[in-house]
């Protein structure tokens, strides 16, 4: 395996976490992605990459957007998630068991 395909599943696995929260009615994660979302427009002088306008458009849409993008395994989904808004979501001991399942 690769280093790139390894870090794919391990991007996956903390986005596999992320969803399932989503799905236990948790909306922190959408709330925290929101928020580095609009600190970072900021921080880009008001206009964001096309990567996080992506999200930006993602997030506004339906759960079962999000969720596919959270938990796909196509091409679309991978890209996606190498942009990913969620950072802060998961502590720091929990994204270590994370990789460290994953490797």
């Amino acid at each position: 395996m690769s280093d790139h395909q390894r870090i794919d599943r391990q991007v996956a696995a903390m986005h596999r976490v992320i969803a399932e929260r989503l799905r236990s009615g948790d909306l922190t994660p959408l709330e925290r992605a929101r928020s580095n979302l609009e600190r970072w427009e900021r921080q880009f002088g008001g206009v964001l990459p096309a990567a996080y306008a992506e999200w930006v458009a993602i997030l506004d849409s339906s759960p079962e957007s999000v969720l596919a993008v959270l938990e796909g395994d196509d091409q679309d989904a991978v890209r996606i998630r190498s942009s990913s808004p969620f950072t802060g979501v998961l502590s720091p001991r929990e994204r270590w068991e994370i990789l460290r399942r994953a490797a």
